[in-house]
């Protein structure tokens, strides 16, 4: 059984007094639009000089042939002329079409393979006051998008894994569109690759579909500790697996499929009054229960497992008189 974690912060009430998070009580997960990610260098492409020589040289060349004009882009002189570092946010404003596609078409769950980790319980949890949840992603009823195990993420020290193929940059668009906005390319028409050389329209499509995945599950070596497993949803054929509300997308999660739940030990009381609740109530079934300490002897937050009556006396009598 293939369970993973999900990491939740308490939740607030108007007056801000710390209550159960919504999620227990939707039983659902927010499957995010990744331009949202909380890392900035999230499904940010690769973007070097051969990419940006590439659209300089193919915009010059346009605008020279339609408008006689020499400088298309920079009064005076080619962009081909400046480093990529020095041209900035050039690759950025190249690189939202493709960012923009992703949000458009893709939504992401992200859990990790951990329950321990102290910069998740630290981050995520707000200090150990908030939830992790254990989810069985095998179960029958758990959207499972893309792929039915998700996506482990891949760590890496730089960007190169993402680079998008070099026809992406040209100018005008390497794609051509019928009025209904579909593309209507041949599937043998070449375009132009790395190194000069020329593949088939089709091959272009295949590595840009697999630069979109790859965007999709690629991060700075930094965030490794969150042992990351990403579940995707194309939006066109996963419609159906996830619940739209206020303009988001949420992954149902089934009570049977909610195997754990671990309190964090700052959690506040109220908290876990209403949580026993909603479980003496069934409403998110019958996972095992834990509360949490700090290891003895390891940087690792510690989960120990508990009945509902215990839980309730941890926080309320245990604790205070600690």
């Amino acid at each position: 059984m293939p369970v993973l974690y999900k990491y939740l912060g308490p939740g607030a009430s108007p007056g801000n007094a710390p209550q159960l998070p919504p999620q227990f009580l939707t039983m659902s997960l927010l499957a995010s639009d990744p331009r949202s990610f909380n890392d900035p260098f999230e499904v940010r492409p690769y973007f070097d000089q051969e990419c940006h020589n590439y659209f300089a040289k193919t915009h010059e060349a346009m605008y020279e042939r339609l408008l006689g004009i020499k400088h298309s882009l920079i009064s005076g002189h080619s962009m081909t002329e400046i480093p990529t570092e020095d041209a900035v946010g050039f690759g950025e404003h190249l690189n939202k079409q493709f960012r923009d596609a992703l949000g458009q078409r893709f939504r992401v769950l992200c859990l990790s393979r951990t329950r321990t980790s102290v910069l998740m319980w630290g981050h995520y949890t707000h200090s150990c006051r908030g939830f992790a949840i254990a989810i069985d992603t095998d179960h029958s009823e758990f959207p499972k998008g893309i792929k039915p195990g998700g996506f482990d993420v891949a760590y890496s020290p730089d960007r190169s894994h993402t680079k998008l193929p070099l026809a992406f940059y040209q100018s005008p668009s390497v794609e051509s569109y019928n009025l209904q906005g579909n593309i209507v390319n041949s599937p043998d028409e070449p375009v132009q690759s790395g190194g000069g050389l020329y593949i088939p329209f089709k091959e272009y499509r295949r590595q840009l579909e697999e630069a979109m995945l790859t965007a999709l599950t690629s991060k700075a070596q930094d965030w490794n500790y969150e042992h990351e497993v990403r579940f995707i949803y194309d939006l066109p054929l996963h419609q159906p697996q996830l619940v739209s509300s206020g303009g988001r997308h949420f992954a149902r999660i089934s009570p049977a499929a909610l195997k754990e739940v671990i309190v964090g030990f700052n959690a506040d009381p109220a908290q876990v009054r209403e949580l026993v609740a909603i479980y003496r109530a069934g409403k998110i079934g019958a996972p095992k229960l834990f509360y949490t300490t700090c290891h003895p002897n390891r940087y690792e937050v510690q989960a120990h497992e508990a009945t509902d009556k215990y839980l309730l006396d941890y926080f309320h009598i245990i604790l205070p008189n600690e």
